[in-house]
């Protein structure tokens, strides 16, 4: 996508452009990231991996630290 111009009139012609599908729109890309990467995808990867019994006692640990015994 070409930087937006200072001027009123042509950045309404850009807009334009983008709305008629001349120009491409690559903010929209930007804003919705194909599929989870890094943390966010690994954590639920490891939780698919446990057993609920695991799950159960790390969930224990972790409430255990949070609130005391």
């Amino acid at each position: 996508m070409p930087k937006r111009p200072t001027d009123v009139t042509q950045n309404a012609v850009l807009v334009g452009d983008m709305l008629t599908g001349e120009v491409r729109n690559d903010k929209a890309e930007i804003l919705d990231p194909p599929e989870p990467v890094g943390r966010q995808r690994s954590g639920k990867a490891r939780a698919a991996a446990l057993t609920p019994e695991r799950r159960r006692e790390i969930a224990k640990q972790g409430a255990d630290a949070r609130w005391g015994d």
